[in-house]
């Protein structure tokens, strides 16, 4: 599909702030324990390969989505309100 509402479709972005997990899903290797992990990894491979996503490394201190998963204080705190809220647009 071309376009979706008018709009160039674009593959999603996938941000990721761990190294190890970028490196297994693009190079492949490393030790998968259980057979849901397996599938998951691969399904992840095929996708990069389909050219359907982009997986992308960000540092953890601007990972937006851990203000909905860790409890964050200080500075951590007002950038993840700022985004949320609209007012920070970066």
């Amino acid at each position: 599909m071309a376009f979706v509402l008018n709009r160039k479709y674009t593959r999603p972005l996938i941000y990721e702030d761990c190294t190890a997990v970028i490196s297994l899903v693009t190079e492949g290797g490393g030790v998968v324990r259980t057979k849901h992990l397996r599938v998951r990894m691969e399904l992840v491979k095929q996708a990069l390969k389909d050219k359907r996503i982009i997986i992308k490394y960000i540092n953890t201190k601007l990972m937006l989505a851990d203000g909905l998963t860790k409890a964050l204080e200080g500075e951590d705190f007002v950038r993840f309100a700022e985004h949320l809220l609209g007012i920070l647009m970066a």
